[in-house]
């Protein structure tokens, strides 16, 4: 059994998982990864009319140097054996928290460590939009996914739906988020009417809204 490490403060734990994500649009913070490091996202930035080839944190200050240099610390620290514990230091006081504003889970057990993080923080909520729905098959075989943390599994291309594999249907908190041209495909995001911002607006967070559809931009 890991040996539990007890963090005396949020800087000693930051020296483990580096900054958080500071984001202009939502009320929150996040934890970006590098966007070159997204696995089904690397196979489908090619492919015309996918999502991932109009990634949106391929672009502006998602590409600048610092940006790009703190994802990829982030990235390495998420191997290291105290990030979860780092984590749950980092974030014990929010009430709300989004994953990967850019990038997306990397392997199993990072998305366990995740999911030791939302089961320490209960009342915060966790959001994490994710393309790798194979990762969560996989664990949700043998493991309950914390209530508090809302997975949205995230289309492939624009204007077609997720289709949730069958044995997540019955998950509560695992939902869907779609993008479309025209026509929303389930309760459409206004942040583009808002300064591309949440404002008040928490619907991600709510596992009530099975389908969210962003605005294609």
């Amino acid at each position: 059994m890991q040996k539990i490490h007890f963090f005396k403060n949020k800087t000693e734990a930051k020296e483990i998982t580096h900054s958080l994500s500071i984001t202009s649009k939502m009320p929150c913070d996040s934890y970006g990864l590098p966007i070159s490091a997204c696995k089904v996202g690397m196979r489908l930035k090619n492919k015309k009319d996918s999502i991932c080839s109009k990634c949106y944190a391929a672009h502006g200050s998602y590409v600048w140097n610092n940006t790009l240099n703190a994802q990829e610390i982030r990235l390495k620290a998420i191997n290291n054996p105290l990030w979860a514990q780092a984590m749950i230091k980092q974030l014990e006081n929010k009430k709300l928290f989004r994953w990967h504003d850019s990038g997306d889970i990397q392997s199993i057990e990072h998305f366990k460590n995740i999911c030791k993080i939302a089961e320490a923080l209960p009342n915060c909520s966790f959001w994490l939009p994710t393309r790798e729905y194979a990762i969560i098959k996989e664990y949700a075989l043998k493991n309950e996914i914390p209530k508090n943390l809302i997975i949205r599994l995230s289309a492939l291309y624009i204007d077609k739906p997720v289709k949730i594999p069958k044995s997540l249907q019955n998950i509560n908190n695992i939902v869907a988020s779609n993008v479309h041209s025209i026509n929303p495909i389930g309760k459409e995001c206004k942040a583009y009417q808002n300064n591309n911002e949440c404002g008040s607006c928490r619907d991600c967070w709510n596992p009530n809204i099975k389908a969210i559809s962003y605005k294609k931009h």
